[in-house]
């Protein structure tokens, strides 16, 4: 492990924004690489997955993904390390590496399959010319590059066995005929080794329609909120787009109820854990169970959501809204991910996600700041909710808001701490003696 501690390949995924392990006290403990992709010995650098598998302290494991392309010659801003394969000199980011995602994308179109590695497209839809190739630069749990102005593709990074949760929600909206998500085209599975056994199926990429046009919802909203713009209009358009996918959701896997003790005592194990690592949380801790308390003794519709909802998960086309990267929270488990849950999470992330982007309107006054808030809550909640749904109690949707923003305060604590002070000043405000309605 020590030699794998300077390795420049652990130093990459260190540093990478996709790395789940910041702050945790992780250590390599080993990286396997998977067959070629593409292999050596043709005029362009050569293209693998390798796995980096992570330990942590408390016993927990995690593998993730490197995309890699090997290459005589060094390129520069896709770099890693150097002398790491005997026969070439630089190892590379593949996804910053536009001639290797070229020669992968030639690889999966033509014979699909490598020793341990499947692809598996839907139909011959990949673009025949991919450029230009560009890595997307935003903040992602995952790695995406535009593949030209007609796909993306999409880079898992932390592996979980089994099919993605991403492209699993894909192919069930895909099959209730819902248009406000992005369309799947593809995937690129793998067999990790499985010591004795036959190995583990994870997969390792998908490729969707990249929707023409579109507006980032995230970069819109704060536009929108720095002018002072009223977006209470867009607000209720993705609550309808919301609860479009909720409907198609429940239609194809199914719904179930979850006991409100046992959410409410979840959500109170989150708070006390969160409370350990970000110490600012502990004055709001007796308010918070209370509000945590009103979910007891009763029982709450649930069924497998988004999970991650926020604007930066959506983006406004031509034709509307597109939701979009359905793995959810990056910080829990799969198994956490995978389950059944109240659509009021969902609801709970974009009411945070509208508060972040007031939050960025620093020319505005904190009284205009709020109202551009709550005009975007209230109109996508009760576009969201509907006429023919019946109402959410107020307390039932501020206890997972304070959910979202308890979440949001380790996050940011572990790799925005300037930005900590947003969600704790929800919490705040929610903890406030005689706060009332969906935000208390």
């Amino acid at each position: 492990m020590s030699d794998l501690l300077t390795d420049p390949r652990w130093i990459h995924a260190a540093a990478s924004r996709w790395f789940a392990g910041k702050g945790s006290a992780a250590v390599p403990v080993a990286i396997t690489p998977l067959d070629w992709i593409v292999p050596p010995g043709g005029s362009g650098p050569a293209v693998r997955s390798e796995i980096l598998s992570v330990a942590y302290p408390d016993g927990r494991s995690e593998d993730y993904q490197l995309l890699l392309s090997y290459r005589v010659d060094r390129l520069a801003g896709a770099v890693i390390g150097r002398g790491l394969d005997e026969g070439f000199e630089w190892v590379h980011d593949a996804t910053r590496d536009p001639q290797a995602i070229i020669a992968l994308l030639s690889a999966i179109r033509g014979d699909g399959h490598g020793a341990d590695w499947q692809a598996h497209l839907a139909f011959d839809a990949l673009p025949a010319d991919p450029r230009p190739v560009r890595v997307f630069e935003g903040e992602q749990s995952n790695s995406t590059v535009f593949l030209g102005r007609s796909a993306l593709l999409k880079i898992v990074r932390r592996l979980e066995p089994g099919r993605s949760i991403d492209i699993e929600l894909h192919e069930a909206l895909a099959r209730a005929g819902v248009t406000s998500t992005d369309k799947l085209l593809g995937a690129l599975s793998a067999t990790l080794p499985g010591g004795d056994g036959p190995g583990v199926q994870v997969d390792l990429a998908m490729i969707t329609v990249l929707i023409d046009k579109a507006r980032d919802g995230w970069e819109l909203a704060c536009a929108e909120a720095a002018a002072g713009h009223d977006f209470s209009g867009p607000a209720a358009g993705l609550g309808s787009a919301l609860a479009q996918v909720h409907a198609a959701l429940a239609e194809q896997l199914g719904t179930s109820t979850l006991s409100g003790d046992r959410v409410a005592d979840a959500m109170a194990d989150r708070l006390a854990s969160a409370a350990a690592e970000v110490p600012q949380l502990t004055e709001y801790v007796p308010a918070l169970h209370g509000i945590f308390d009103a979910l007891r003794g009763h029982d709450l519709p649930a069924q497998r959501i988004h999970g991650d909802f926020h604007l930066g998960q959506t983006l406004l086309g031509q034709d509307g809204w597109h939701i979009i990267d359905f793995e959810g929270e990056p910080l829990k488990s799969l198994e956490e991910r995978r389950s059944p849950d109240s659509p009021l999470r969902d609801v709970a992330g974009m009411i945070r996600s509208f508060g972040y982007a007031a939050a960025t309107a620093t020319a505005l006054t904190r009284a205009d700041r709020e109202r551009w808030e709550r005009s975007c809550t209230d109109a996508f909640v009760a576009s969201w909710t509907g006429a023919d749904q019946p109402s959410r109690q107020d307390d039932t949707l501020s206890a997972y808001v304070a959910d979202k923003a308890i979440y949001e305060v380790v996050y940011e604590h572990r790799n925005r701490p300037d930005w900590v002070h947003i969600p704790l000043n929800t919490l705040r405000a929610l903890a406030a003696p005689g706060a009332s309605g969906s935000q208390r």
